[in-house]
């Protein structure tokens, strides 16, 4: 689907985004991937329209910086700050992530920033998450999502 071919589902909804400040939230994989899609979403819908982004930003920051032109939110899913958690949980290196953390809040501001941070059992604790807010904090954030995973597994 093209933007364009987008906008043209979600166009039905406009006076509803108009009178509300409601939007669109791009998620469902990693939408910084597509910084082209979202700028021209972004160009075609214009500026009434509120726009967020759901994202790990494991991205390159070449992404992240054309991203952060179109979104007006980025709801970031850091799931732990320590590296070792975070690759056990995720098979990867989180020292992207905290890069392209850090360089956004000092080019757009960490009021546009909502830092999404889970307890995961069997991955890490109260106390983990703790640590990692407290960092997240020295960063200068100041919006976080704090929730616990839901699991298969029952105590």
């Amino acid at each position: 689907m093209t933007p364009a071919q987008l906008y043209e589902k979600v166009r039905i909804d406009n006076l509803y985004f108009l009178a509300t400040g409601g939007g669109v939230t791009f998620g469902g994989g990693e939408p910084l991937l597509y910084p082209e899609f979202l700028l021209e979403f972004r160009r075609i819908c214009g500026p009434q329209w509120h726009l967020c982004a759901e994202t790990s930003l494991n991205a390159p920051w070449k992404n992240v910086e054309a991203a952060a032109e179109a979104m007006d939110v980025f709801y970031v899913d850091c799931k732990d700050l320590n590296p070792e958690i975070y690759r056990r949980y995720t098979g990867r290196d989180n020292q992207q992530v905290v890069q392209n953390l850090a360089e956004l809040v000092s080019r757009i501001g960490p009021e546009r920033i909502v830092v999404r941070l889970p307890l995961i059992r069997e991955f890490n604790t109260e106390a983990d998450r703790q640590k990692s807010l407290g960092q997240l904090r020295e960063m200068g954030l100041t919006q976080f999502d704090l929730f616990t995973y839901q699991t298969d597994k029952r105590e």
